[in-house]
């Protein structure tokens, strides 16, 4: 029996072995030598291990490791939980949840904080923006978890709080539907945190609508393997509303192909569109859900590559957000790259993944830790300044330059992307710790 028991082992190591191996060549040589250089290992392990190590045994994590930022905001949750899930950390992951959740109990609050702060032990609020988008980063978080782990006691004790924070996410207060005009079966946001024009937004816009849709996607699952048909048929009802309110109020053609909008802006009845692009147009790809079919989804990164993508000192970047007159950021967003390296990886898109390590490996040179974002400093030009193809043309002698070293939010996304990546290249999702 002994004999078999360690056959069946050495057979069943071979196989993982092979399929490893399998995986790894659906990338190029040249990328997988370039994750496995002394700059990417160093790079993807100081900034994973920059979010392990700051984080609280209670799941508390500093947003910012410069002090940019203070206290933790919640949203990064849903960028942090997806990572650790990747890495096999599942207790950090349910720490971190519990966190946000406990602060919100603690509070009396019916909704998730934007930013939450420790004092003497106990959580205080620092910022309660309703940000609809935020609370469901913190939902979607939590749902994945429970899938991914089964049911657990963890489940049992915050369930009927997420449960109603997702019931609250879709009524019809947040998620508008019914027969008047002003009612676009979308989720509107009031204060969508932009990086367009540095202020809130007020918009029925697509982060919001892509987060919402996953998690009602992945809360109706855990209804259903509890046994709550009536819940899961419900939010399935509440999800059907959103993703047809996408379709009809969350698309526009571009070249002859429909692609997502990034926004709609109240105008006091159905909003108008707005026809700029950036990050927020990748969002589906951060909540691994589409309100649509997936051709979509490549329609409107096509859209961006040929509309928005620039090429200074030979380097070729993605803007963070471009404008309706033509216009683009002179900024790049570190999640926007994060969000762009797994789609192309899905894609296959080689030369794009290609284009997207060598950007971080020229602008992030001078860190050992993964950037918030960066911008082209020239004489004349500031931070999210609006270029033209002329200014651009003129840019030759511009430097990079890069802010906020360890932002918790855009370094958590860059290592799931690149957990995932480094999977397929046959790389340990987690890398081990470097020895100075």
């Amino acid at each position: 029996m002994l004999v078999y028991k360690k056959s069946y082992l050495l057979i069943l190591s071979l196989f993982v072995a092979f399929c490893t191996r399998l995986s790894a060549q659906t990338l190029p040589k040249a990328i997988v030598t370039e994750l496995k250089s002394p700059y990417f290992e160093k790079l993807y392990t100081n900034t994973y291990y920059s979010l392990l190590d700051r984080m609280g045994k209670d799941g508390f994590l500093p947003e910012s490791l410069t002090g940019a930022y203070e206290g933790m905001y919640c949203r990064t949750v849903g960028a942090l939980v997806p990572l650790l899930i990747e890495t096999g950390r599942f207790q950090e992951a349910e720490a971190t949840i519990s966190c946000v959740l406990k602060a919100t109990q603690e509070n009396g609050l019916e909704r998730i904080p934007h930013v939450i702060v420790l004092k003497d032990q106990k959580y205080a609020i620092l910022s309660d923006e309703p940000q609809i988008d935020g609370q469901a980063h913190v939902i979607l978080a939590w749902a994945k978890l429970a899938l991914k782990r089964g049911h657990t006691d963890f489940e049992d004790k915050t369930w009927q709080l997420i449960k109603t924070l997702t019931n609250r996410t879709c009524d019809r207060q947040n998620l508008s539907s019914g027969w008047w005009s002003t009612e676009t079966g979308l989720v509107r946001n009031i204060a969508l945190e932009h990086s367009r024009d540095g202020r809130r937004w007020d918009a029925w816009d697509l982060l919001t609508q892509s987060f919402v849709g996953a998690a009602l996607k992945e809360m109706t699952a855990v209804a259903q393997r509890r046994g709550d048909a009536t819940l899961a048929a419900y939010w399935q009802k509440r999800l059907n509303v959103l993703q047809d309110g996408i379709r009809k109020n969350l698309t526009t053609v571009r070249d002859r192909d429909t692609t997502y909008l990034e926004m709609r802006l109240p105008d006091g009845n159905g909003g108008t569109p707005y026809l700029g692009m950036g990050w927020v147009t990748l969002s589906p790809i951060a909540a691994q859900w589409e309100g649509m079919d997936h051709t979509i989804l490549q329609n409107t990164v096509k859209a961006m590559q040929r509309t928005m993508m620039k090429t200074t000192n030979g380097l070729t970047w993605m803007p963070t957000d471009s404008y309706p007159d033509g216009r683009v950021s002179n900024e790049i967003i570190g999640k926007g790259i994060a969000w762009e390296i797994e789609f192309a990886r899905s894609e296959e898109d080689f030369n794009r993944i290609q284009q997207l390590l060598q950007l971080i490996k020229e602008v992030n040179a001078s860190q050992p830790i993964y950037m918030e974002g960066g911008w082209l400093q020239a004489t004349g030009y500031k931070p999210a300044d609006k270029l033209t193809d002329q200014d651009i043309k003129s840019l030759k002698g511009a430097a990079w330059k890069i802010k906020d070293v360890g932002n918790g939010e855009q370094t958590a996304w860059w290592c799931w992307a690149m957990a995932r990546l480094r999977k397929e290249a046959g790389l340990p999702v987690e890398p081990k710790r470097l020895v100075n």
